[in-house]
């Protein structure tokens, strides 16, 4: 007789001899004790070993059934006396189909005959058969536990509530083991798709030391995870590169606002590295802050913009070239005529007093005008330099004196330059990228006029501070101006409206991203027919604190 979804009859059946069970007491200990220290595997063994001695049956099996599958795989099954291995079954139309569609399934005898296809039936136990189905707390059907015997099975409802208690643990560490799966499946889905980011990235503690990095981080450190998590900065960079790191971090910590910057770190063969770091706070599920970094090599970016300015510079000293030819000569004409008159005066003999003082007068003009051009080459040297990296404090009068020197010419025979600098402290920048962008200014100021009388083309330099914190300077000019177009793509690179040959189209797109490096903001206003200015606003230059966006 077999039973299926219900209490199976608490009256024993003529003829069949009920199998001793151990103590209810007894049963609970065994499930506590036999169990409790286990887990997985060795857990789902002990378990069906102490469910068959507890009920005295011959066999005793658990299985899964995963999502989806018509297979019941086993975990563990003990029989006679010793563990086998089966392989997993084919639910349909067997005794554990049953079990798994009506909750609890028992059959006191001769179950094979019910089910002659249950290969598992006829190894493990073809006399008697209960089975209960394992239901998770969201009601899923997990598995099966059930007990076979060679002989008569008959089961009253001590039995099935002894049976529940067994069946109650096994889906209690089936859900841990699910969840476990879970949450190894989502660190595996974590882990691809922060290695698939070909950009370096990794996640630090408090501590400041890293407990995440991805594959493209490790390979920039040069060192595998294992040898970084758990590390920080001051075991594989300088210790000065380290400090700054960590004060970096620790900003980012204690705002809790996101950080970009620009810092430098020296690899293990020695060579320094440009990085753009990203770094970001978040709170994690121990209710820890932890920080998110993406980084960017941009090193050789860097060489190449520092050469693409360097070479900006050249184009914009090609164009001064003849002016600057003219200045170079003026003061050297009249220091070779100065010096030819004074060695005509020295080879006479009879040199008087007067003479004397119309010598000096001739050396004293002789050595202003050697001066004169040795101020012009210094002029050359500072704009051409390329200490691109250091930044600082910058007088900006003596920058835009030495910017007005080098277009001087063209000032002198295209337009009138005039002044309104008021006193302004310094500011934070590098005197030779500042002064590229004034030059390009002036000089697209003098390349902005019609031919018409220079006294009437007007271009205004004027500085002022604006608050405690900016600087703003502004060039200015009466020349052609532009229309809204223009001005929308103006400073994007190769864009210009010069004739072929006149110019790169770089100048003002190199200008803003020099100006932005610095912390600053250039912007442009035009009305065609009346002219353009162009407003640079500049950082004031303060001990120890970089303006926003530059890093320490």
């Amino acid at each position: 007789m077999c039973t299926k979804g219900r209490e199976p009859d608490q009256a024993m059946s003529p003829g069949l001899e009920q199998v001793r069970r151990v103590s209810p007491d007894a049963a609970l200990q065994a499930l506590l004790t036999g169990t409790g220290a286990a887990v997985g595997p060795e857990f789902f063994r002990a378990l069906v070993r102490q469910v068959a001695e507890v009920f005295r049956v011959t066999s005793a099996v658990v299985g899964e059934r995963k999502p989806g599958q018509d297979t019941l795989h086993p975990l563990a099954v003990w029989s006679q006396g010793d563990f086998r291995e089966e392989q997993p079954l084919a639910l349909t139309g067997t005794a554990f189909e049953q079990v798994l569609t009506q909750g609890v399934f028992h059959c006191q005898e001769a179950v094979d005959t019910h089910f002659s296809e249950d290969g598992w039936l006829r190894r493990l136990g073809p006399g008697g058969f209960l089975g209960m189905a394992l239901r998770s707390s969201r009601g899923e059907v997990l598995g099966a536990l059930a007990l076979l015997h060679d002989a008569p099975l008959e089961v009253g409802p001590p039995d099935l509530a002894l049976l529940g208690a067994f069946a109650s643990r096994l889906v209690a560490e089936l859900e841990r083991l699910q969840a476990q799966a879970g949450m190894e499946q989502a660190r595996d889905f974590l882990r691809k798709v922060l290695n698939s980011i070909q950009d370096p990235l990794f996640v630090k503690d408090r501590a400041h030391r890293w407990i995440v990095a991805n594959d493209a981080f490790c390979r920039f450190m040069n060192h595998p995870e294992a040898e970084l998590l758990g590390k920080s900065d001051y075991d594989f960079v300088p210790s000065h590169e380290a400090d700054v790191f960590w004060r970096q971090d620790e900003l980012v910590f204690g705002s809790g606002q996101p950080n970009e910057n620009e810092e430098s770190i020296t690899d293990s063969a020695g060579l320094t590295h440009t990085l753009v770091t990203k770094k970001a706070v978040f709170t994690g599920a121990d209710g820890q802050p932890y920080l998110v970094a993406v980084i960017r090599d941009i090193t050789e970016y860097t060489r190449l913009e520092t050469q693409l300015r360097l070479a900006d510079r050249m184009v914009a000293v090609g164009t001064m070239a003849s002016g600057i030819a003219h200045e170079i000569n003026n003061p050297m004409a009249y220091v070779s005529a100065n010096l030819s008159f004074l060695r005509e005066q020295l080879s006479q003999e009879d040199v008087t007093e007067l003479d004397l003082v119309e010598l000096r007068e001739v050396v004293a003009e002789a050595i202003e005008g050697a001066g004169r051009v040795r101020s012009i080459v210094e002029d050359l040297k500072g704009f051409t330099r390329s200490d691109e990296k250091r930044l600082g404090p910058v007088e900006l009068p003596q920058v835009i004196d030495s910017a007005q020197r080098l277009v001087r010419h063209q000032l002198q025979t295209r337009a009138r330059l005039v002044h309104a600098l008021e006193p302004v402290p310094p500011v934070f920048g590098n005197a030779a990228r500042l002064g590229q962008v004034l030059v390009n200014l002036l000089v697209n100021a003098v390349q902005s006029f019609s031919v018409r009388d220079p006294e009437r083309n007007l271009i205004r330099i004027s500085s002022r501070t604006n608050g405690a914190a900016q600087v703003v300077v502004e060039v200015e000019d009466n020349g052609r101006g532009m229309e809204p177009e223009v001005l929308k793509r103006l400073f994007s690179p190769f864009f210009t409206t010069k004739p072929v040959g006149e110019g790169t189209g770089l100048g003002l797109a190199i200008s803003h991203a020099i100006i932005e490096s610095m912390g600053g903001q250039i912007e442009v206003r035009s009305t065609p027919g009346r002219g353009s200015t162009f407003r640079l606003v500049l950082p004031v230059f303060s001990e120890g604190v970089p303006p926003v966006g530059q890093g320490a």
